[in-house]
This record gives C-alpha cells, sequence and structure tokens, in this order.
C-alpha cells in the first residue's frame, strides 16, 4: 500500500492522538482501509484499536469472512 502525509490544524486542545484514531475509524467504518491499517494509521495495537472501536460503537465485523481470515493470518 502506498501512502501519503497530510497536515491538518486542529484545536490545541485535541491530541494527534485522538485524531488519529478518530480519521482511522471513520476510514475503516466507510470501508476505504482494513482493521489492520486502520490500527497502523492510529499508531495503536490491533487490540487497542478494536477497543477504540468498540468506545466509538463502531463495530469491527463490517468486512467479510476472507478479510477476516486474512487479517488474522496477517497477525500470525
Amino acid at each position: 500500500m502506498t501512502s501519503k502525509t497530510i497536515n491538518i490544524k486542529v484545536p490545541a486542545e485535541v491530541s494527534e492522538k485522538k485524531v488519529k484514531i478518530r480519521i482511522a475509524a471513520d476510514l475503516f467504518k466507510e470501508g476505504e482501509i482494513t482493521l489492520k491499517q486502520a490500527a497502523d494509521l492510529a499508531e495503536i495495537s490491533l487490540w487497542d484499536f478494536l477497543h477504540q472501536l468498540g468506545k466509538m460503537n463502531i463495530s469491527f465485523t463490517n468486512i467479510s469472512l476472507e478479510d477476516l481470515k486474512q487479517e488474522i493470518e496477517d497477525l500470525t
């Protein structure tokens, strides 16, 4: 996967980590990136990202069974 860097301005009281997690979650929810890609974008572990999705009431099961199997294989 190729990537690009973007710069955005946010209020000083909003943490960079929170912005990364929110953007990653939104892109994942919309099906633009995989669960693993989202965790990597947020710069947190897959398990921590799953926890964050739960806190935002975003299901991690919006991927096909085959994609989920591939994600698990990629982790092992």
